[in-house]
């Protein structure tokens, strides 16, 4: 393979839409918990600390974009599958990457992004911090509803306010 896969486990209190290609998380309160698994690819050519995506052309503030190159895991940082999890699930599979870790035994981290970030942009930049770090622990990230744009900064300060419960949870 040109590519690795980093595991990530999430946990997200993002409105989950169910898209053809697989679920994508928004930027509106689910005002709920939902846990899940992402598997990230890392190009074999990845530079640290880059997160490799295909090249776009965008207008910035109004988020139009003019042209993206295709996804290439062999290139890029990809979401090859995305999957929501009962606790139940979510606490075995985590359990059982902190098992198998050798590096470093029983060991977790977990990520919680800031402001003006994109859910799979989060799911990027933890698998990238995992993958340089060659930690083979669980990766976990913690994504509030980021309204993902430079004007959001209001809704951002009260989204990971009202995120505290769930991220506690």
């Amino acid at each position: 393979n040109d590519w690795d896969v980093v595991p990530v486990f999430y946990g997200t209190d993002r409105v989950r839409k169910d898209e053809p290609k697989r679920a994508v998380y928004t930027s509106e309160r689910a005002r709920k918990l939902e846990l899940g698994r992402a598997l990230v690819t890392v190009p074999k050519s990845h530079q640290v600390p880059n997160i490799e995506r295909p090249f776009a052309i965008r207008i910035p503030y109004i988020n139009v974009t003019i042209y993206e190159q295709a996804e290439d895991p062999k290139q890029h940082f990809t979401v090859q599958e995305l999957k929501a999890l009962s606790r139940e699930e979510f606490i075995a599979l985590t359990r059982a990457r902190i098992g198998g870790s050798d590096a470093f035994k029983d060991q977790a981290v977990v990520f919680v992004h800031g402001y003006n970030t994109e859910f799979d942009y989060a799911l990027f930049r933890t698998a990238q911090m995992a993958y340089d770090l060659k930690f083979d622990g669980a990766a976990l990230l913690y994504s509030w509803p980021s309204a993902s744009g430079v004007t959001g900064y209001y809704y951002d300060r009260e989204s990971s306010e009202q995120a505290e419960p769930y991220l506690r949870e």
